[in-house]
């Protein structure tokens, strides 16, 4: 066994020295390629060729070919020779074009390494200027990051793509970019420092792409950096490990003699400086992912416990939930396995992640995990309502508190934090506050710098040196700032700045494209991206112009103070100077607007309280600039100053008072606000604007508003009702419903709120409601009464008030009314009654007139229109045939007349509602486009109507009678038919909670009320045994008319009353004297006078006869008309006062609207009226 073990490992001794020599052997070629790489750089090209080149076609295009196909070692040979023998110098451009593409093509270690040997080769040929720069720049790009622009565009499917697609390919060229940088084949445009400008090339290359990488994807592409070159660019590890390394070496040597001794020592070697670079470089990109990995970490535990909770809940995990897990699960162990990898290679140990139970215990130790959440919104609820909070909801507190901290998202090398400093500079408000106490100013124009400015600018030591993308040194506190509003055309004294603070033209575009887009970013999101777009920009100019072009707001645009004060408190943590340019900006315009008192300038003295209030609520502005300003505008209490003083309030002055460090001081001055305003005449206007701004920003105190406490049988109703009630569970809600204890009144009060209030149900589910109260009729007929009376009650009221906040209920209402008519409780008078009350009610007369201002349907008020389209719609499609197609077109017609008395043109909403009515109801109907040819319709239909002869009055009575039998059947039908049609239609979606607990109710064992089920019974069988009697006399009446042969019955079988009354044409004389039956008696009084009806072969006559006064018929009749007649007396007074009461408010409301005009009005009543 020993022998094996022995064996074993001279083999693995010799594998290791084997591979060891053959990197030694590669490392002496490669200081060998850069000393000759070196020289070429100072003396040119060199000439390796004796005799004339080789100018042929097909050769040179071979070669162009071969380069494009690879530079790995099969070509090395090749290529090389030819490169000697070639004259290439005309396709030069063309071989620059395919290198970037032969060079991704190398992936092994041996490929590598040939394709350096190869570039060495046309680097010796052409030189440094004419291909080995212009390679260094495409190498530069093929190692770029995609703009953000770029991805913005592309799907996640595509950006996952083309992300995976760059890595595979910068993977392949980050290789060969690094030996060609170690050989000195490629540089920047620097010349470096101690003859290592290819080492500055890999530097900055590499810093570039991974300080533009915030999501850690370029972490694959260091990983084979370091796995390739690790050694030669990283240098020697810590000392503890040197130390540990050393001990083994000693035993190794002990144990196996000098083999640790024949162990090759690399050749070529790096500076310290740039190994240190490299070192740090690394380590830092190497702490933002184990920030991200620990991040990460705690949020897949609070997604996990969110995932708990629910299952709890609601005993599943939702889909969109369980896929947002495994995604983040799976984005993390990317992370943790490359995290792992890049440790080793830089020595670096991976953080420590905390177990569950760690995590659980750091967090609240409550048994139920909903409980503290739930209190501690409902207490932040209540702090809002009562006005105890500096904010006034929950989303305002998180605009201004809740920042974005960018070392979070952002390398500490771009923020160039210092090596201990791992907290922001915060804001010193509690400093300020002590300063401020201990010495109180009296001079109120003593111009005071900010205290936040004294001592925050410290010395920032920049982890890469001569970086255009890091912050150079701070201002200097002597640079007074000048208003950019009030000195616009002035040369600005930032433009003169040393080299250290300019900015290149491609930095100096993308901030000039960032300060362009500011004023499209109106969210927090847009507007905290574009922050940290600015770090990467981020220099002295650069912060002069953010400050110049945040200052600078448009006068109109005073939405964007608030982003913009967000932006500025976001940069401020890491940019103090930004901070306190904008405020010293801000206060000099207002020490300006205050020596200048224009009245042009209210816009821009607006702009300027709104920005300064908005910067104190993120903590930004100094407290003692603030208060400054306060006093300042309550010592000049007058004119402009009072609304500075107002806008301050609305912005900044519950945030002041409710502040800990300012709340005193903002008492005291609101104390001294309100004593002036007391003491000082002041116009209603400017009263009006304190007392607002006073009340917003110190309301009285008040409690929350009170929920309305409800029973739980009420609750029981409005869960049945507002949320379960769908197709799906119509028949288990009915169920319930009938359940309900119906002789309680406090349940049928309740029930009948739920049942006239349908807006509170969707909106498509109002026919469901209508069922329900349909199904309810039998069993309580006399509650589904007070509903419809209640109904239509409300339609009436609503168009009394005319209340504009009340519209959507007056919807939900008519389309109510529409589906009750659909399913039967309701006739179609009620329906032609609503629909002629919606266009003649509060119009005088009755009649709607162009310019007749009416207070209750004014010109330009068209919701009557919507409501007329809103009824006709859901029942309209009923009015086809008889009696109601009749009154449905004299009704389209008056309504054309009432849609000229409207303002034309119609809105376009409106105009299309019209045209979507008439298309589904009267395709053919046209619509009069001027008042007059509608008045002509309207004219024509009334005369066409006329006075009817008694023919045609027998006529339309029977066609009404029929048609209304024949409305009450379809109408029937359609009920039915669009009761079959909701229970086959899909289910709206409802609660599996909700499925469960109503199955539970309705399964439950019950007794049902035996007096409802029975009545109900015997009503059904009622109607059973009704239309059976109906249908055997029908049956039996059509049997003997066709069992007699036409012409075959004789005239004793023929009734004489079987034949038709003829309808007589009578004198003026004989009606009259129908008319007025007391004229019947005969001329002697002893006799009344009838009309005997005869039949003489075809003809019918008609003959007198005198009947005596006292028989029994004769009394009758005569008894019959005095009562007729009384009662028509009785109506005809009653229709008479009715007219003239109506007059009389007509008048009296003419009147009064003239009066309101300012006219004299005399009233003249007429001598022969009453």
């Amino acid at each position: 066994m020993s022998e094996a073990a022995s064996a074993a490992a001279t083999n693995t001794s010799g594998t290791a020295n084997k591979a060891a020599a053959i990197a030694a052997e590669r490392d002496r070629k490669r200081q060998q390629l850069r000393d000759a790489n070196l020289r070429i750089w100072e003396s040119g090209p060199a000439v390796t060729h004796t005799g004339p080149l080789d100018s042929n076609l097909k050769k040179n295009t071979a070669f162009v070919k071969r380069v494009k196909q690879g530079l790995g070692a099969d070509a090395r040979d090749q290529l090389i020779k030819e490169l000697g023998i070639l004259n290439l110098d005309k396709y030069l451009e063309e071989i620059l074009q395919v290198v970037p593409e032969g060079l991704s093509k190398c992936t092994a270690a041996k490929d590598s390494f040939a394709a350096i040997e190869i570039l060495s080769a046309f680097h010796t040929r052409f030189g440094g200027p004419a291909f080995s720069k212009p390679v260094s720049v495409q190498l530069s790009a093929q190692l770029a990051q995609p703009s953000r622009a770029s991805i913005q565009a592309l799907s996640p499917e595509q950006k996952e793509r083309e992300e995976s697609m760059r890595i595979a390919r910068q993977k392949g060229i980050i290789r060969v970019a690094a030996d060609a940088a170690l050989v000195e084949c490629v540089r920047g445009d620097g010349q470096g420092s101690e003859g290592t400008p290819g080492l500055e090339w890999l530097y900055t290359t590499t810093r570039d792409m991974l300080t533009s990488d915030r999501e850690h994807a370029n972490v694959p592409i260091l990983t084979v950096l370091l796995k390739a070159h690790g050694t030669v660019l990283l240098g020697p590890k810590s000392a503890n490990v040197d130390e540990v390394s050393d001990t083994l070496q000693e035993v190794s040597l002990q144990e196996h003699g000098s083999a640790a001794s024949e162990r090759p020592v690399p050749v070529l070697q790096v500076p310290l400086e740039w190994q240190a670079k490299f070192r740090k470089l690394c380590a830092i990109y190497f702490g933002t992912l184990s920030k991200r990995i620990s991040r990460d970490h705690l949020r897949l535990f609070e997604q996990d416990k969110r995932n708990h909770e629910a299952y709890i809940r609601s005993g599943e995990i939702f889909e969109d939930r369980q896929q947002n897990y495994e995604k983040m699960t799976k984005n993390l162990d990317k992370l943790i396995e490359a995290g792992k990898g890049l440790s080793e290679l830089i020595d670096v140990p991976m953080p420590v992640l905390r177990e569950a139970k760690e995590i659980a215990l750091g967090g609240s130790v409550g048994v139920n995990l909903d409980a503290t959440p739930n209190l501690q919104s409902t207490d932040a609820e209540e702090r809002y309502a009562s006005g105890m909070s500096p904010w006034e909801d929950e989303d305002t507190r998180k605009f201004y508190e809740d920042i974005l901290d960018l070392k979070d998202v952002v390398p500490a090398s771009v923020l160039a934090l210092e090596k201990g400093a791992s907290e922001p500079i915060l804001d010193g408000w509690a400093k300020q506050k002590e300063a401020l106490d201990a010495s109180s100013r009296t001079d109120a124009e003593d111009k005071e710098q900010p205290l936040a400015a004294q001592g925050a600018h410290e010395e920032v030591i920049a982890i890469v040196e001569n970086s255009p993308c890091l912050p150079s040194k701070d201002l200097d506190s002597s640079s007074q700032p000048q208003s950019p509003m009030l000195h616009a055309d002035m040369p600005h004294d930032d433009v003169e700045e040393d080299s250290e603070g300019q900015i290149t033209a491609g930095p100096a575009a993308q901030l000039n494209a960032l300060l362009a887009k500011l004023p499209e970013m109106t969210n927090r999101a847009m507007i905290d991206s574009a922050a940290v777009d600015f770090v990467y920009l981020n220099n002295k100019l650069a912060r002069r112009k953010l400050v110049r072009a945040t200052s600078n707001v448009p006068r109109n645009r005073s939405d964007l103070i608030p982003y913009y004060a967000r932006l500025i408190a976001t940069l401020n943590r890491y940019m103090p100077d930004v901070g306190t340019l904008v405020t010293s900006t801000l206060d000099e315009e207002f020490r300006y607007f205050q020596r200048k008192r224009q009245a042009d300038m209210h816009e821009s003295r607006a702009r300027n309280v709104r920005f300064l209030s908005e910067l104190t609520k993120f903590k930004v502005t100094p407290i003692h600039i603030i208060f400054h300003c306060l006093k300042v505008c309550l010592d000049g209490f007058s004119g402009h100053n009072i609304d500075n003083l107002a806008g301050f309030l609305e912005g900044c002055g519950r945030f002041l008072l409710r502040t800990p460090e300012t709340s005193d001081r903002m008492r005291s001055a609101l104390e001294l606000l309100r004593r002036k305003r007391a003491a000082t005449n002041l116009d209603h206007r400017q009263v009006l604007i304190l007392d607002n701004a006073y009340y917003q920003c110190n309301p009285p105190e008040r409690k929350a508003t009170q929920k309305r406490e409800r029973s739980p049988m009420e609750q029981f109703i409005n869960h049945l009702v507002f949320n379960v009630l769908s197709k799906k569970h119509l028949e288990k809600v009915l169920k319930l419903m009938r359940k309900l204890h119906w002789e309680d009144p406090a349940i049928i009060k309740h029930l009948h709120e739920v049942f006239t209030k349908m807006w509170k149900v969707k909106f498509s589910h109002i026919h469901l409601l209508v069922i329900l109260l349909h199904d309810l009729q039998p069993y309580h007929s006399d509650f589904s009464i007070r509903v419809i009376d209640q109904i239509c009650e409300d339609i009436r009221a609503g168009m009394e008030a005319n209340i504009f906040k009340n519209n959507q209920r007056r919807v939900a209402t008519v389309k109510f009314l529409g589906e009750l008519y659909n399913y039967r409780m309701i006739s179609s008078s009620i329906i032609f009654d609503q629909l002629w009350s919606f266009t003649t009610f509060g119009h005088r007369n009755g009649t709607p007139l162009p310019n007749q201002i009416s207070p209750l349907d004014a010109p330009d008020d068209y919701f009557r229109v919507r409501l007329v389209c809103t009824l006709l719609d859901t029942c309209g499609m009923c009015f086809d045939r008889g009696s109601p197609k009749k009154r449905l077109d004299e009704f389209l017609v008056f309504f054309n007349f009432y849609l000229m008395s409207k303002q034309q043109p119609l809105p376009m909403d409106v105009d299309f509602m019209l045209s979507d009515l008439l298309e589904s109801l009267r395709p053919n109907f046209e619509l009069k486009k001027t008042f007059e040819e509608a008045a002509q319709a309207v004219q024509e239909m009334e005369r066409a109507k006329g006075v009817p002869s008694a023919q045609q009055e027998a006529e339309e009575s029977d066609d009404e009678s029929s048609d209304d039998d024949d409305d009450d059947d379809d109408v029937g039908q359609r009920g039915n038919r669009a009761r079959s049609s909701g229970a086959t239609t899909p289910i709206d979606g409802a609660d599996s909670d909700a499925d469960t607990e109503i199955d539970n109710a309705v399964d439950e064992p019950h007794i049902e009320d035996e007096s409802m089920i029975m009545r109900g019974e015997r009503e059904r069988q009622m109607l059973q045994e009704q239309d059976e009697e109906f249908a055997r006399e029908l049956a039996k009446m059509m049997a003997e008319s066709s069992s007699v042969p036409p012409g075959g019955a004789t005239r004793s079988q023929k009734g004489l009353f079987d034949a038709a009354i003829p309808l007589l044409k009578r004198s003026s004389a004989s009606v009259a004297e129908s008319v007025d039956q007391t004229e019947a008696v005969a001329k002697d009084g002893q006799h009344m006078k009838f009309s005997l009806l005869s039949k003489r072969g075809n003809r019918v006559l008609t003959h007198d006869v005198d009947v005596p006064i006292d028989a029994a018929i004769a009394v009758n009749t005569r008894t019959k008309q005095m009562r007729d007649a009384a009662e028509r007396q009785q109506l005809k007074q009653l229709v008479l006062s009715y007219e003239g009461r109506e007059q009389e408010r007509q008048d009296e409301s003419l009147m009064h609207e003239f009066k309101n005009r300012g006219f004299k009005v005399k009233v003249v009543k007429d001598r022969n009226a009453g």
